[in-house]
C-alpha cells in the first residue's frame, strides 16, 4: 500500500490545515483564474522573508550564485548540458540587481568545476538578458538568451570552457501592424552537429499580435551553428490563439529524433517531432486538459481530476521511445463556481509518467484511476509511518507568478538502455518546514525504472539525491508524532534540471538551494540563492541515499552523520552462484553481515572484522531461492543497507 493520505483524510487535512492563498482553495471554496497569465519579467515588486538562523552546507559543488531567484514561468529549460567526455557546462540567471541581470555559467572539466563567479559581473553578454539555455555546438557551445526589448541574444564560442564569447543578435520577425516589435521571448534549443534548432515566443504584451495570434511560438533553425538563421515557422500546432504558449515548452534533440514537449495547465499536453531534421512536424497527444480545447471558464464545468501543474519533461530513448512526465494537481470545476473560478487542491502526491508506446491519456483521470495507474510515482515517505502529513498551518509555497504546483513536482527524464532515469521535486514532510515562513521546504528526488518505463517502484527505490548528514538525525528516544525526525539545518533545494543524456556513465544535474521556500520572483537583496552542480553514477540512482534507510534503522540515536560505513557495494547483481560485497570504513571494527529476504527473515548472518579502507566480503546464495534481498553491514557506529537479487 502506498504511503499517501487518503482521499477523505486529503480532504479534511485541507479543511483544517491549508490555508487559503492565490490560486490555492479549501474544498468547495474557489479562487479566481485569469483567462491568461502575464509571465514574469524580473520587475516585479514582492516582501522580502527574513532567512532562518541555519544555514545548509551541501556535499555537492557550489557553481553559482544570484539574487534573482525566478528560473521560469513554467518548464525546466535546457540549462546544462555535457558532452562525451564528461564534461558539463551550466547556465543560471544571476545577478545582484536588475540592471546586472543575465546568463551566468560554469564549466566541469570532467574532474571539478570553475570558480564561483560574483553575480554582480559574472554574466557571459554584455547587456542585460534573462532566460538563458545551453547546447553543444560540436566540441563547442552555444548560449541563448532574451533582452526582453529586440530578440534574443546568441553566445557561442568553438571550444567549450574557455575562450571569448561571440555575441549577436537574432531578431524577431516583427507584429502585426508593427513591424519594429521584434521581441523574442524564452528560448529553448537543441543542436544536431552544426545545426540549431530554436523555439521561442514573440512578445507578450496586450494587443502584440502575431499572425493574429497572442505570444505563439516559432521554430527557428540554423544550419551553420547559429551564424545565419533561416525563416522562422509558425508551426500549426502552435498556433493556438486562445492559449499563451509563454516559457512552456522544451526542446529535446537525440538520434535523428527532434521533439519539442508543451505543458500547459488549463490546455493540452503535448509533443510536436521530426524526424528530419525540422523539415516537417508531427504532433503526437499526451495528456487533454478536461474542460476541451475551447473551456469556457464563465459556463463551462469538468468533474474533480488530474491537472497538470504546468511542469513537465521529455526525454528520447535510444530506441527512438518518448518519455513524458508531469506534475499534477486536482481540480474542477463545477456549478458552484463563480464564473472565471475554479477549485484546487495540491496535496494530492501524484507525478505522471507516460510513454509513445501508451495510448494518450482519457479525461476526466480521476483520484481513483490515477492511483491505479502504473505510471504513478508518488512522494517519499519519509518518517516510515503510514502517511504523508501536512501540519497544522503550514502551506505550500509559490513559484513565481503565483503559480501552485504539486507536492511532487519538476520532473526530469534521460531515457537510455532499457532505462528511464528520473529526478524530481517533492516536497518533504514534517518536520521539515520552514519555520520563518510556514511553509514546507522541496528536496530533490531520484528513481529509476529498470524496463523502461512499463513499472516504477516509488517506495523502495528512490534517492533522495539533496539529503545531507550533517543536516538530520533520528531521535529515537522522541516516538510521538512529528518527534521522530530531528533537523538541525535545512534549506530549500528546487528546480532539478538534468542534460538529456549522461556521459562517462554518469548523470549530470543542477540546481538551486535557498534558505526560503518558494519564489518572491524578484531580485531579494537579503538572500542570495545559490546553484549547485551535482553528479551520480547511473546505477547508484535508487540507491544512493535510498529513503528506505529511514525505515531500515540505519539512522541511529548518534546521527547518521556518525555511522562509519558507506559505498556499499555489491556486483554482480542479479547473482546465482556467489555475490562480493565492497564496504568503506573510516575505523576499525567488529561488526555483522546479514541478508534478509524482502519479509525481513534472516537468510545469512556472520561476525566480520572491519578494517579502515575498502573492504571486500563474499557470500554464497547458491542455496537462495529467487526474488529480492537485502545485505546489511552493522557496526555500533552505523549500518548500511543494499538490495540485491538472485536468479
Amino acid at each position: 500500500m502506498r504511503k499517501i493520505l487518503s482521499f477523505l483524510v486529503v480532504m479534511l487535512a485541507f479543511v483544517v490545515l491549508v490555508q487559503a492563498q492565490t490560486k490555492i482553495t479549501r474544498p468547495n471554496q474557489h479562487v479566481n483564474v485569469p483567462a491568461k497569465q502575464k509571465a514574469l519579467n524580473g520587475n516585479e515588486i514582492t516582501p522580502v522573508n527574513d532567512a532562518p538562523l541555519f544555514m545548509r552546507n551541501g556535499a555537492t559543488s557550489k557553481i553559482g550564485s544570484t539574487f534573482y531567484d525566478i528560473y521560469t514561468n513554467g518548464l525546466a529549460r535546457n540549462t546544462i548540458t555535457n558532452w562525451e567526455d564528461g564534461t558539463v557546462g551550466a547556465t543560471w540567471i544571476t545577478g545582484h540587481v536588475s540592471a546586472e541581470r543575465g546568463t551566468g555559467y560554469n564549466y566541469f572539466n570532467g574532474t571539478s568545476w570553475g570558480p564561483v563567479a560574483d553575480p554582480a559581473t559574472g554574466r557571459i553578454e554584455t547587456m542585460r538578458t534573462g532566460w538563458g539555455c545551453i547546447a553543444p555546438l560540436n566540441q563547442g557551445e552555444i548560449v541563448v538568451s532574451h533582452n526582453g526589448s529586440t530578440g534574443l541574444v546568441i553566445n557561442k564560442r568553438a571550444t567549450k570552457g574557455t575562450g571569448a564569447w561571440t555575441q549577436t543578435i537574432l531578431l524577431g520577425p516583427g507584429h502585426d501592424g508593427n513591424a519594429s516589435n521584434t521581441v523574442l521571448l524564452w528560448p529553448s534549443i537543441a543542436t544536431q552537429g552544426d545545426t540549431v534548432h530554436l523555439f521561442a515566443c514573440t512578445d507578450n504584451e496586450t494587443g502584440a499580435l502575431y499572425q493574429g495570434i497572442h505570444t505563439p511560438v516559432l521554430y527557428y533553425r540554423s544550419n551553420d551553428g547559429g551564424t545565419t538563421w533561416q525563416t522562422p515557422q509558425l508551426i500549426p500546432a502552435m498556433a493556438n490563439e486562445n492559449k499563451e504558449m509563454a516559457d512552456n515548452y522544451t526542446l529535446v534533440a537525440k538520434n535523428g529524433k527532434l521533439v519539442c514537449l508543451i505543458s500547459e495547465k488549463f490546455g493540452e499536453t503535448f509533443y510536436i517531432e521530426s524526424n528530419d531534421r525540422g523539415d516537417t512536424w508531427t504532433k503526437h497527444s499526451v495528456y487533454p486538459f478536461a474542460g476541451g480545447p475551447n473551456f469556457d471558464f464563465t459556463t463551462g464545468t469538468f468533474p474533480m481530476t488530474v491537472l497538470n501543474d504546468y511542469t513537465a519533461s521529455i526525454a528520447i530513448g535510444d530506441d527512438g521511445i518518448v518519455h513524458v512526465a508531469f506534475g499534477t494537481l486536482m481540480c474542477a470545476r463545477t456549478e458552484e463556481n463563480a464564473a472565471n473560478e475554479y477549485s484546487l487542491w495540491w496535496a494530492y502526491d501524484n507525478l505522471i509518467y507516460w510513454n509513445s508506446t501508451m495510448p494518450a491519456f482519457t479525461v476526466p483521470f480521476d483520484t481513483n484511476t490515477v492511483e491505479a495507474y502504473a505510471g504513478r510515482i508518488g512522494r517519499p515517505n519519509l518518517d516510515s509511518d503510514d502517511t504523508i502529513w501536512f501540519m497544522n498551518g503550514f502551506e505550500q509555497p509559490d513559484y513565481g507568478n503565483s503559480k501552485t504546483l504539486g507536492s511532487i513536482t519538476f520532473p526530469q527524464i534521460v531515457a537510455e538502455g532499457g532505462k528511464v532515469y528520473l529526478v524530481y521535486n517533492a516536497l518533504l514532510e514534517a518536520p521539515y518546514l520552514s519555520q520563518a515562513t510556514n511553509e514546507y521546504y522541496l528536496g530533490v528526488f531520484a528513481t529509476v525504472s529498470n524496463n523502461n518505463g512499463a513499472t516504477w517502484n516509488d517506495l523502495d527505490s528512490v534517492s533522495w539525491l539533496s539529503y545531507h548528514p550533517e543536516m538530520y538525525f533520528v531521535d529515537w528516544e522522541q516516538t510521538e508524532l512529528f518527534g521522530e525526525l530531528m533537523v538541525y539545518n535545512e534549506m530549500e533545494s528546487f528546480l532539478p534540471i538534468m542534460a538529456h543524456n549522461s556521459s562517462n556513465n554518469k548523470l549530470n544535474m543542477m540546481w538551486y538551494v535557498d534558505p526560503i521556500p518558494g519564489c518572491i520572483a524578484d531580485f531579494n537583496p537579503s538572500s542570495v540563492t545559490d546553484v549547485y552542480g551535482f553528479n551520480i553514477p547511473k546505477e547508484d540512482i535508487g540507491i544512493y541515499k535510498n529513503t528506505k534507510e529511514i525505515e531500515q534503522g540505519i539512522w541511529n540515536a548518534e546521527g547518521i552523520k556518525d555511522n562509519t560505513l558507506s559505498d556499499l557495494r555489491l556486483f554482480p547483481n542479479p547473482a546465482t552462484n556467489e555475490i562480493t560485497i565492497n564496504v568503506m570504513s573510516k575505523e576499525n571494527a567488529n561488526g555483522t553481515l546479514t541478508v534478509t529476504n524482502i519479509m525481513g527473515q534472516v537468510i545469512y548472518s556472520a561476525n566480520i572484522a572491519i578494517e579502515n579502507g575498502n573492504n571486500q566480503y563474499q557470500v554464497s546464495v547458491s542455496d537462495f531461492g529467487a526474488g529480492f534481498y537485502m545485505a546489511t553491514i552493522r557496526t555500533q557506529a552505523g549500518s548500511t543497507t543494499q538490495k540485491f537479487i538472485v536468479r
